[in-house]
């Protein structure tokens, strides 16, 4: 039931910015111009090369669930234009160790409580869930991960994700997270 809770909540923010005609500002969606270049980035990022084509998800929504018995981090990542494909979400558990820097998820079929999903333009769903145990699983590797309102999350992220109909992958590559806890 929290996960489909969760779920609503991570689509009904997705519906929300699709439909919003100004834009506003949140700590997650705060941009910066860098030197060198002259060229604009996003503060509060996630992204990737998926099939070796460049992605940059900066319209985020970063939610800890602190419920003891399913303690997360839900973050929903779309372009920065508001359209709602492609997008990513990923749902971090707690680990039995506890939140903190260094953490390193390897996602498959077998944890698929914790998982990353790439949604395409077309729709289709790409997930570490339908990782076989025989594959290579997905990785990702938090560098900093301070679980309170405002913290920081920090990471890195590669693998391939599968599509649950058919034998069809994605690969994502030199992903990055660099995102800050909402609630």
């Amino acid at each position: 039931m929290k996960k489909i809770a969760l779920s609503i909540i991570a689509l009904s923010t997705i519906v929300f910015f699709a439909c919003e005609e100004k834009s506003t500002t949140n700590p997650s969606s705060t941009t910066t111009t860098t030197t060198g270049g002259g060229t604009t980035g996003a503060t509060y990022f996630v992204s990737a090369n998926i099939n070796g084509v460049y992605k940059e998800f900066t319209n985020l929504v970063v939610y800890r669930n602190e419920d003891v018995s399913d303690e997360s981090l839900l973050v929903v990542a779309g372009l920065p234009n508001n359209v709602a494909k492609p997008s990513i979400e990923l749902n971090i558990k707690k680990p039995a160790a506890g939140w903190s820097d260094n953490i390193n998820y390897s996602l498959n079929i077998e944890n698929a409580s914790t998982y990353i999903k790439y949604t395409n333009e077309a729709g289709r769903v790409y997930s570490s869930s339908n990782v076989l145990v025989d594959e290579t699983p997905f990785k990702i590797n938090f560098s900093k991960f301070n679980f309170t309102k405002g913290g920081s999350v920090v990471g890195t992220m590669n693998g391939k994700l599968f599509i649950d109909i058919d034998t069809t992958t994605i690969s994502i590559t030199n992903g990055k997270l660099n995102m800050v806890c909402e609630n």
